[in-house]
């Protein structure tokens, strides 16, 4: 059952996803810019692929994605945000957006690419999405989280969250290069890892 008190969801959500897809800190816009240039990389191959999104949002990063030439054709987007999903409904409605727990979802099929994007470090037992997200794709799990402490200290130097010292509110898991390896190593087959600060970014499959 979806619980959105359960979940690191807070009342500002939606405004903190508008100022990081919106804001036109020349700074900002180019460092988020490198990490979609290299995400848009990775997604390129599957474009024209059915393409499971976790924690889609309003859209924003598929509306970076457009602006990078994918023409994506087969996505669905899953969220449990009502008016991120309207949102997303709204700037694309040819694609399927679906209020759903991803835990208790039982679609009875899989997608070549599953994407997420900057989730995992919100949720509790993040092991235990990894994996479904694992048994939901025949081809490939792309996945990204920030980079620990360097997100948290490039939030502090910019005056955000100084109170927690620059940890988002909406985030309980924090990884860096070794821990984030060694956890997603744990579960799939790693084909890709890299950086790009201040992010971490993984493509993988599901264990022969």
């Amino acid at each position: 059952m979806i619980d959105i008190d359960n979940t690191t969801i807070n009342k500002d959500t939606t405004s903190r996803h508008i100022n990081k897809y919106e804001n036109q800190n020349l700074i900002h816009r180019m460092v988020l810019g490198r990490f979609l240039d290299a995400m848009a990389e990775e997604i390129k191959s599957a474009e024209k692929s059915e393409i499971l999104d976790f924690g889609c949002g309003e859209g924003f990063f598929w509306k970076e994605m457009m602006h990078r030439g994918l023409d994506v054709e087969n996505l669905t987007g899953i969220d449990l945000r009502d008016d991120a999903l309207a949102t997303a409904k709204s700037w694309f409605p040819q694609h399927e957006f679906l209020k759903q727990d991803l835990l208790d979802w039982s679609i009875g099929k899989k997608f070549d690419l599953v994407v997420a994007s900057e989730v995992l470090e919100h949720l509790p037992g993040p092991e235990l999405f990894l994996k479904k997200l694992l048994e939901m794709t025949s081809g490939k799990l792309l996945l990204s989280v920030p980079w620990e402490p360097f997100f948290r200290l490039a939030n502090f130097l910019r005056g955000r969250d100084l109170l927690s010292l620059g940890n988002h509110p909406e985030h309980i898991n924090h990884w860096g290069v070794r821990s984030f390896r060694r956890f997603v190593s744990r579960y799939a087959e790693i084909i890709k890892f890299y950086h790009v600060f201040p992010f971490l970014i993984v493509v993988c499959r599901p264990k022969a």
